[in-house]
């Protein structure tokens, strides 16, 4: 079941300090500040080939799950590998409202027990912002690989 996702104030956690966990969101109902978001990250990566509509579509449908908190979204996703079978979960697209707030760091668990409850095997996420390297590697991450495209 998914909800909708009240927002509070930007960059606002809760009363201890500690950032709320993810909720499943539903993206019809906040589809005002999600779909631009994504044409954001579109914007700033035009190597990739899905448009906010296909997000919105996979959502609907159920093929991912957008995750919501007061400081942005993440959108996962799974994915079999076709000779193992084994199941990966994908954190397809994460944004902020604020960068640098070490979001990763604060919801990996999160997305860790999940991966785990709902029977994946890893799970993954993938970036072509070089900068990113060095901060994932530091919250356990390790690079599966590196892949380089030449249009012909």
């Amino acid at each position: 079941m998914v909800e909708v996702q009240a927002h509070g104030a930007q960059d606002v956690t809760d009363m201890a300090g500690v950032v709320s966990d993810p909720i499943a969101t539903d993206i019809t109902c906040n589809a005002q500040w999600v779909l631009p978001a994504i044409q954001e990250i579109l914007d700033a990566n035009p190597m990739l080939t899905f448009t906010s509509g296909d997000v919105y579509a996979a959502c609907e449908s159920e093929a991912a799950t957008l995750w919501t908190t007061e400081h942005g979204f993440v959108v996962t996703t799974g994915e079999t590998d076709t000779f193992t079978g084994e199941r990966t979960m994908l954190i397809w697209l994460a944004w902020a409202y604020k960068r640098g707030m070490n979001l990763v760091a604060r919801h990996q668990d999160f997305f860790v027990a999940l991966a785990r409850e709902q029977g994946y095997i890893n799970i993954e996420t993938r970036s072509a912002v070089p900068e990113l390297r060095e901060y994932f590697l530091e919250q356990g991450w390790k690079i599966d690989t590196i892949v380089y495209t030449r249009e012909v």
